[in-house]
């Protein structure tokens, strides 16, 4: 093999790797305020539940919670990146390796 057939190769490695590390130190920060806001969100129901202000009713958010995380789990239409001539497993080794790295570092 030669330095030119190698490069297409090394640069959808290298490419994926860093846009792997910025999609996992993205998603981290989106991940974190998202939570922060649900956070707040529930302390203050809570709250205003025990100043008896509002009345939540538990049974009802349970079954509203646990539709929405059954639509998200069961949503397994994950596009086609391409076969394995066109570079499709170099990029995503190397998107994966930099998401794993993105999210443990960032």
């Amino acid at each position: 093999m030669s330095v030119e057939n190698l490069f297409p190769i090394i640069t959808s490695i290298g490419g994926g790797f860093f846009a792997g590390i910025m999609l996992g130190y993205f998603l981290k920060k989106v991940i974190k305020i998202l939570m922060f806001v649900a956070g707040g969100v529930v302390a203050l129901l809570l709250y205003l539940q025990q100043e008896q202000i509002i009345s939540v009713n538990i049974e009802k958010l349970q079954d509203s919670f646990s539709l929405i995380l059954n639509s998200v789990s069961s949503y397994h239409n994950i596009p086609q990146i391409g076969d394995s001539m066109s570079l499709g497993i170099p990029l995503i080794g190397g998107l994966s390796a930099g998401l794993a790295i993105g999210v443990m570092k960032g």
